[in-house]
């Protein structure tokens, strides 16, 4: 099973994965309840219409904003879910695509941290140019082991016929 041979990268996708899922849902059920729980969440909703209120900004915009924010996190949770997919599958290619979701998240953060700036709230900053460490560190535990499988596979009969780079389906 591929996701005994890599158990760093499994982690760090299943981690970021449900991270960016439930970071989206908190976008749209943040204080509410929604039967089976009740979401608390952040509530955003405040905090987004007092920082338009500094920028002199419609507070209309606020829940759309927090949508396309919502939406942009899914989208961040589906290519650590590809990625998760392709694992399970034990098809190549994972490494490169959890890769390129750990660039999206990154790209996604450094977007936050703007906005923080913009609108002063240093709290905000901190949290979010952390997670941007986080995921620096993610990018090098799963290159770690990516190389360290490499290895491994070399001194393993079974990579006689075998074509690198892997081809990308």
């Amino acid at each position: 099973m591929a996701i005994l041979r890599q158990p760093v990268t499994a982690v760090v996708i299943a981690f970021w994965f449900c991270f960016w899922l439930l970071n989206g849902l908190d976008k749209f059920f943040a204080r509410q309840d929604i039967g089976f729980v009740h979401w608390w969440g952040n509530h955003r909703v405040e905090k987004f219409t007092m920082y338009f209120d500094r920028l002199d900004i419609d507070p209309g915009f606020v829940t759309a904003t927090l949508i396309f924010a919502g939406i942009v996190e899914f989208f961040a949770a589906a290519l650590f879910l590809v990625a998760g997919i392709r694992l399970v599958k034990n098809q190549p290619g994972v490494a490169y695509r959890t890769d390129l979701a750990i660039a999206v998240s990154i790209a996604v953060f450094l977007g936050f941290a703007i906005f923080d700036v913009v609108v002063g709230d240093r709290a905000e900053l901190l949290e979010h140019s952390t997670y941007v460490g986080v995921l620096l560190v993610s990018f090098l535990a799963v290159a770690a082991e990516s190389f360290f499988q490499h290895l491994r596979d070399l001194d393993s009969n079974s990579t006689i016929n075998r074509r690198y780079p892997p081809e990308l389906n």
